[in-house]
Formats: C-alpha cells, structure tokens, sequence
C-alpha cells in the first residue's frame, strides 16, 4: 500500500492543498518558507497518528497545537494506491481522532538535515534501550552510532529478525559511497559509548573527525535501515553532501525505493535533483504571500523550475566546473555530452550544467545583475551563448554585448558559430524524431543542411516537424549520439581545450 494523494486542511501554513498522482520517489522544489517542510511534516504526523495513535513522537515541535492553526477544521487526508482513504483530525484536546484506520497503512520516518551532529552527542545507551527508541519512533533521542550498534549486537546474536548480513550490508553501503573508508567497525570506546571507527589513507578515526558528508550520509542510511518505514521523508537530503554525491545519493534513493518498496519524498533546493526527471516526480510549491499552492510540475517541463529558482551562489560554488548555458535544451544536450560521452575524462569532477535563460542574459547585459562579486570564489566559470545568426554573419548584437560583460567581469565566455543548440544535434536526431515520416524526414534534413536563417523551431513550424525536446531528447541522443567523435568539432574544442585542462588542473595532473 503507497500513498497516491495527500489532502491537508489548517496545518502550519497549510490552508487547504491537495497534493495528487505521487510516484515511488517525490520531490518538493521551492523558495525558503515556502511550506516543503511543512508538506513532509503532514505526512509524518499523520503517520503517527495512524501507526501508533500518539503524535507527540513528532520531532521538530514543542507542542502539537502549535502546528494546528484551528482544531475544529483540521484534517489531513491519506489516499492510498488501492482507493482507500484514511482521515486524520484532532479533538479538542490535540489528541488524534483517526477515522477508517487501515491495518496495513505505511509507516514513516522523517530524516531532518542533520548533517552528523547528532553523532556528537554521545551517552552511555544499551541495545535493548536504543532499539525500544526506534519501535517507539523516538528517532531524535537516539544517532546513528547507536543505532549501528545496535544493528551489530543483535545482527550476531541473529536476534530481533537481524542476522549478521543485515549489519555487513550497511558497511557495504558505506564503503561503495565512500571508497577511501577502509575497515569500518561500529564498536563500544573505554567508556562504553557506541562509536565508528574507520581507515583512511593508513589511519584510523573515530567518526567525529570525518567530513560531514560521511556523517550525514550514515545518518540517513542506518535510520532508513533499521526503521522498517515504507514511507521515508527526506528534508534536504543534500546538505553536507557534495554534488556528485548527490547523484549517486539519488540513484541509491531509486535503488531503495524498487528493491525495498519504500516511497520517497524530499524537500529540497538542489539542482542536481532537478536533472532526475526520469526518476522523480516533481511538485513546485509556491507561498504568495501566505497563500501556499503546490502544483504538479510534468516531466517535460523540470528545468522550468530551474528559472523559478534561479541560480543561487551554492549552485556555482559546490561545482568544480560550471558550464552555464540558455536554455533547458542545452541543458540535456551537455548533460548527455559531458555524462555519457565524456564520462571517464570528468568522472573525479563535478561538472555543473547550469541553465541562465534569457531574463538572466538580459540582467547581466544591463548591469542590474552583477556577476564580478563571485570571481574569486569560482574560477572555473564558462558561458555560452546563442549566434542567433548565420553562420556567415556576425553574431546578433544581444549575443555580442553578452559576451562582452562576461569577459569583462573576467569569465570564458563563447558564441557559437552556428545559430542555435539544434544545428549541433546529428542529423540522426532530428530524422528519428519524425517517426518514420518521409516528408518530414527530408523537411528537417533541409533545415538542418540550409543556411540557418531561421530559428530551427521557426523554420520547423511551417512543415509541422517534431524539434525533439526534454525527455524525447534524452532518449534520441542516447540513440543517435553515442561516440563524441560525431560531435561537431567545436563542442569538441570547447570541451578538450577548455574544460578537460582545468579537470587536469583541479586534480593536479598538469
């Protein structure tokens, strides 16, 4: 049983939303206080409710009424993939009142961003009281040190449905994300405190002294482990981790979410979430001035959530390299060049393709948005722009005066010598997606061999030719476009020449 739609009345800021159609993995996408949280919270609560009848375990609260704007007319509604629906309200008193309780209804946990300092707290805890803790759902009163632990005590012990493989596979986990930790052990210090200890480079260490990312990452994993929840709740996943981490964090969700039929939903800023279309359904939640709206974004149109969010310094400085570019079409065209193409020469980088759009270009062009204040803090920036001309001629004088700012504010900056993204396709793309149509295949074989003197979708128009886009895109490609010597040769000049040597020089290899 999985939630297919959420309905939320008088919760927080929650009014009166309903959220339809989830997915096995969900994402909320939005500004600061725009009610993601808050969306992750109903649910959990609501869980609590049904699950063990008592709300108070909810853990970022100090009292139950202060999350329920008016008792009387509260409710949240759960509405499960088998058409069944259960209804949480609250007496009076603040106490739960569940109508039409299901027997099987998921249970929850809610990770919140900790980023390891939890493991800093430590405490003389035994087994048996950390594991009542989690049957209790008192996450916030135990961490993953104890937790791992406890796994291990009762693992060998094959006690408590834990054998021995249930504690290995965890260490396993951890050593494929982190493939310098060595010799992981979850073991009891001098004291009798539940630690980790780990190699690294020849040494060993307590886990208080790795990065946060290792922290944080354990943190989630052993409490989505032990937990038994099929419905885990992710509140920023991404803090802490670094972005290619996140990548591999996401492809470990979706690994979860097959393997061991658990549903997913995140709350999150992150960009290199948004590029998971394929895997994740994605929600906008927007908060005008106090009135919060969630709208189901359609695969297609993810990267439109990008302009929405704008590009945020985290967004350039978490990136080794950072390639911007116009629209979302480059976005997937370079994802694929510099992901499946280009994959083994940027595989120990993180390589942000990060789209500007066109008010952005308008703003840096007319100065009402500065980019000169981030130079010292990203060097490796590199911009392209549209010719939004012939070939022949001279690039447009929008696309001139935008390189000309971005030079000056001391970035790369390059104008293709073609009009636009779409003359940089094989023609194989723009072929298979006419579907096998002859006229359309020889329509769009002469736009693509012609002068350029349109726009490519403006020419395409008049003859009714598919320009693919999104997720046809991403698939033609993965087709069409699989050996990076069928790329023209000046996105293999601007990749060699310019983003390989500063992969060398980040790593140290010139």
């Amino acid at each position: 049983m999985k939630l297919k739609s959420l309905f939320i009345k008088n919760f927080k800021g929650l009014r009166d939303i309903q959220v339809e159609n989830f997915s096995e993995i969900n994402a909320f996408v939005g500004k600061n206080n725009s009610g993601k949280s808050s969306i992750l919270h109903a649910i959990d609560i609501a869980s609590l409710a049904i699950s063990v009848q008592n709300w108070n375990a909810f853990q970022p609260k100090l009292k139950i009424k202060d999350m329920i704007n008016d008792a009387g007319n509260f409710e949240i509604m759960f509405l499960y993939d088998d058409e069944t629906e259960t209804v949480v309200k609250s007496s009076a008193g603040y106490e739960p009142l569940v109508a039409n309780r299901q027997e099987n209804s998921p249970k929850s946990i809610l990770i919140l961003p900790d980023v390891g300092f939890g493991m800093l707290t430590r405490h003389h805890r035994t087994p048996q009281w950390v594991i009542e803790q989690l049957e209790a759902k008192n996450f916030q009163n135990v961490n993953a040190l104890e937790i791992l632990y406890a796994i291990k005590f009762y693992s060998y012990r094959n006690e408590r449905g834990l054998t021995p493989k249930s504690y290995e596979s965890i260490l396993a986990e951890v050593s494929n994300y982190f493939p310098d930790i060595l010799n992981l052990n979850s073991d009891r210090t001098e004291d009798d405190i539940a630690t980790l200890t780990y190699e690294e480079y020849g040494q060993r260490l307590d886990i208080l002294y790795s990065g946060t990312g290792l922290k944080h990452f354990l943190d989630i994993l052993i409490k989505i482990t032990l937990s038994g929840a099929k419905i885990v709740l992710l509140d920023e996943p991404e803090l802490g981790l670094h972005p290619d981490l996140q990548r591999r964090f996401i492809d470990y969700l979706h690994l979860l979410s097959t393997t061991k039929n658990i549903q997913i939903f995140i709350g999150s800023h992150s960009q290199v979430i948004l590029n998971y279309a394929e895997s994740i359904k994605f929600y906008r939640v927007l908060n005008n001035a106090g009135d919060r709206k969630i709208l189901s974004v359609d695969k297609e149109a993810v990267h439109t959530v990008l302009s929405d969010l704008g590009i945020r310094p985290s967004d350039l400085f978490n990136q080794d390299i950072c390639f911007l570019v116009e629209g979302a079409s480059e976005v997937v065209f370079f994802e694929h060049v510099i992901r499946t193409l280009y994959k083994d020469e940027f595989e120990k980088v993180a390589v942000g393709i990060i789209q500007y759009g066109g008010d952005a270009a308008a703003g840096i062009v007319s100065g009402s948005i500065s980019i000169s204040n981030i130079v010292s803090s990203q060097k490796y920036l590199f911009w392209l722009r549209d010719r939004d001309a012939k070939p022949q001629e001279k690039p447009a004088l929008s696309s001139t005066k935008f390189k000309n700012k971005i030079v000056q504010d001391g970035y790369d900056c390059v104008i293709l010598n073609k009009r636009e993204i779409e003359y940089y396709y094989t023609l194989a793309v723009h072929v298979a997606a006419q579907q096998g149509d002859p006229q359309k295949e020889l329509n769009t074989t002469a736009i693509y061999e012609g002068d350029q003197g349109r726009k490519y979708r403006s020419a395409a128009e008049e003859s009714n030719i598919c320009v693919p886009s999104g997720k046809n895109l991403r698939k033609l490609l993965v087709t069409h476009l699989t050996d990076k010597f069928q790329l023209d040769q000046e996105i293999r000049t601007i990749i060699e020449q310019k983003l390989i040597p500063w992969k060398k020089e980040i790593l140290g290899e010139v």
